[in-house]
């Protein structure tokens, strides 16, 4: 593999990296009042987390078909890529439990309405509660997601280095 060919990957995933974090930041720190502010406020955010996915596959097919695939050794880094997608694939998946939870969403049932007395608050917190856990979890994965992707970038930077001594000597 040549160096600029490593150094081309190691961008991109300090970049992937830097992409998880930034939505990481959004997401932890997303403030809503229930229901069409909530879809409002997290459905933006889903849509990036999908997209952060879908460059992760993107990245993951990159590597795979370099020559960085064929290394000794290398399988644990692909593994490590492929872990980011799923982890990625999970945030989508915490989000849009997030949207479903969303007291002001959804079918209620039939004859209630949103705030019926102490029945329709407590909807309301519990829907509150999912959604605080489901925004957590999707927190806690992206901050996952760049830390893996900022390992597998040191792995390229130790790799380049590697190639770069080979031709001094």
């Amino acid at each position: 593999m040549s160096v600029s060919e490593l150094q081309h990957h190691e961008r991109q995933l300090h970049d992937l990296a830097s992409e998880f974090e930034a939505l990481h930041v959004r997401v932890r720190d997303v403030s809503y009042t229930p229901g069409a502010d909530a879809l409002r406020r997290i459905g933006p955010l889903l849509l990036v987390a999908q997209d952060l996915t879908a460059t992760a596959l993107v990245r993951l097919n990159a590597l795979h078909n370099s020559t960085f695939a064929a290394v000794a050794g290398r399988r644990s880094s692909l593994e490590r890529l492929s872990s980011v997608l799923v982890a990625s694939s999970l945030v989508n998946n915490a989000l849009a439990l997030a949207l479903q939870a969303n007291p002001g969403e959804g079918e209620l049932p039939s004859g209630s309405r949103p705030h019926d007395g102490p029945a329709g608050t407590a909807r309301q917190a519990e829907g509150i509660l999912l959604i605080v856990g489901h925004l957590d979890e999707a927190a806690s994965r992206l901050e996952r997601s760049a830390t893996a992707c900022r390992h597998l970038a040191a792995d390229i930077v130790r790799d380049l280095t590697g190639v770069e001594s080979c031709r001094t000597h």
